[in-house]
């Protein structure tokens, strides 16, 4: 079992979060414990207000909330009543037993979890410390309800020689939900750390990106940013965090925010090398005098992704370029002048004007009826009476006269005279 301890400030969000997957239908409400009311009876809104009364106790302590999860083995079968005892235990050893707090069970990843919300301020206003929390109190009632309930245990997996570095270009795309968080985190950060080549967190995040994997700092003004510290999780296409992150110390190889701005800094000597060769390659796609889009498509083709940044009104002001052949990632300004956005921009922009206009499609009601098969065959067979008749010879064979006529006349019929002259007798 492994046991994640987030602090913040907000309870309102922590329960929000749960509550969601709830109505999405990927987490189970199990229940409220040391609140009033039963637990099946309690609306999401009381759930917060039991929560909010007892920070309320104590307003100077702006760190308040306290966000648990335990993980267990992806084979391990935990029933809801056997996932709810565990967490009542876990939080009896770790202090929080006559805290107010809610569990949910979610079942939105490939190994079976739970939620635990509650506060570190006590029933008389005292505050419970956070300090170290996780490193003492959880970590050895951890261990004890591995052995107690006969969990898998946690220790000793996720080292390096269980999760090997493979090549970046068999890594597949993180799936939250399907794939177990840290071994599919552990993997894709093992990897593009150690083969790509990259001067800042913000490339590396670039490409870490491309994996759906982030590297997060934190808010610039929370404890963690201060503290150097440094967190990997999952997201989304679209950049939305997923799940539950995990510190960069518990990961195999510790990739902290320390060991990394050592390697920015190891990095930097081989750079001169790989940008000749990516300006290189982007140079033969530019004579071409590309769209945007064409310009994307024909760099895919050279195995580089570009990646535009854009202001909230559209405005690019900055591109990034990941190299996946030469394994690097640069800023456009870093390669120069002609391949940052505003020189980009530009030469889209040019090419546009020289772009041949695409004629207008043809409506529907303008385009010629299909015609039925036996109307084709009919027309194959006889031609169509809309189109005009092959030229004949008609009236010139029927008013003129045939090479037989003009070479032998017919010759006219003889009257009978005397059989006419008879009947005209017997007539009078």
């Amino acid at each position: 079992m492994v046991a994640r301890i987030i602090s913040g400030r907000r309870i309102r969000g922590a329960i929000n979060y749960n509550e969601q997957k709830v109505a999405q239908g990927k987490a189970v409400f199990l229940s409220a414990e040391n609140y009033l009311k039963e637990s099946h009876r309690l609306s999401p809104t009381e759930k917060l207000q039991v929560l909010q009364q007892r920070t309320r106790l104590n307003e100077r302590v702006k760190t308040n909330c306290v966000h648990i999860s335990l993980n267990f083995e992806t084979n391990e079968k935990i029933s809801a009543e056997k996932m709810q005892e565990i967490a009542k235990d876990y939080m009896e050893r770790i202090g929080f037993k006559n805290q107010p707090y809610l569990i949910y069970r979610h079942e939105d990843a490939a190994h079976p979890h739970c939620h635990i919300v509650t506060t570190n301020i006590e029933a008389d206003g005292k505050r419970i410390s956070l300090h170290n929390l996780g490193r003492d109190q959880s970590e050895k009632g951890r261990q004890e309800i591995e052995l107690k309930y006969g969990l898998i245990q946690a220790a000793g997996r996720g080292k390096d020689q269980d999760i090997p570095i493979i090549d970046p270009s068999a890594l597949k795309k993180a799936n939250y939900g399907k794939d177990e968080t840290k071994k599919t985190i552990t993997q894709i950060v093992n990897t593009v750390v150690q083969k790509y080549n990259y001067s800042s967190l913000a490339e590396l995040n670039a490409v870490l990106g491309r994996f759906n994997i982030l590297a997060d700092r934190g808010h610039e003004k929370s404890a963690m940013f201060n503290q150097q510290g440094l967190l990997y999780r999952i997201i989304d296409e679209k950049g939305n965090k997923l799940g539950v992150p995990i510190k960069a110390s518990r990961i195999a190889s510790k990739h902290t925010l320390e060991k990394l701005e050592q390697r920015f800094a190891r990095n930097k000597g081989k750079r001169k090398i790989l940008s000749a060769s990516l300006k290189h390659r982007i140079d033969q796609v530019l004579k071409t005098n590309p769209t945007k889009q064409d310009f994307e498509k024909l760099l895919k083709k050279q195995k580089i992704d570009i990646l535009y940044r854009t202001s909230k009104d559209g405005q690019t002001y900055g591109v990034t370029f990941i190299d996946h052949a030469g394994k690097a990632v640069f800023n456009g300004s870093e390669l120069g002048k002609a391949y940052g956005a505003k020189a980009l921009t530009e030469n889209f922009a040019e090419s546009l004007k020289h772009k041949p206009t695409a004629l207008p499609k043809t409506k529907s009601a303008d385009r010629p009826k299909k015609q039925s098969k036996q109307r084709q065959g009919l027309i194959q067979q006889h031609g169509s009476y809309l189109q005009p008749s092959a030229p004949t010879n008609y009236l010139e064979i029927l008013l003129g006269k045939t090479d037989q006529e003009q070479s032998a006349a017919i010759p006219r019929k003889r009257k009978k005279r005397k059989k006419l002259q008879s009947n005209q007798q017997i007539t009078l």
